[in-house]
C-alpha cells in the first residue's frame, strides 16, 4: 500500500500531543502513523523533551496530553 494520506481511523492527527499511557513517560508530537498484522493503527510520537527522539505505539497505549507552559 503507498497511500500516505491520514487514516480515517485516526483518533490523532498529525502535530497534536499526546503521551504513553501507565508508568513509561515519553511525551510528545505526533509525527505519523503506521500499521502492521498486529497493530491496527500506531503512532510516532517525537518526544517533547528529546527533540528528534521518536518512539512508536500503537494507538491503544497512548493518550491526549498538553505539554507544559514555558
Amino acid at each position: 500500500m503507498n497511500d500516505d494520506s491520514w487514516p480515517s481511523d485516526a483518533s490523532f492527527q498529525m502535530g497534536e500531543y499526546a503521551a504513553k499511557k501507565g508508568r513509561a513517560s515519553w511525551r510528545g508530537k505526533i509525527v505519523g502513523w503506521y500499521r502492521t498484522d498486529l497493530t491496527a493503527l500506531g503512532y510516532a510520537i517525537e518526544s517533547h523533551y528529546e527533540p528528534g527522539s521518536v518512539q512508536i505505539y500503537p494507538a491503544t497505549a497512548i493518550e491526549p496530553w498538553s505539554p507544559p507552559l514555558d
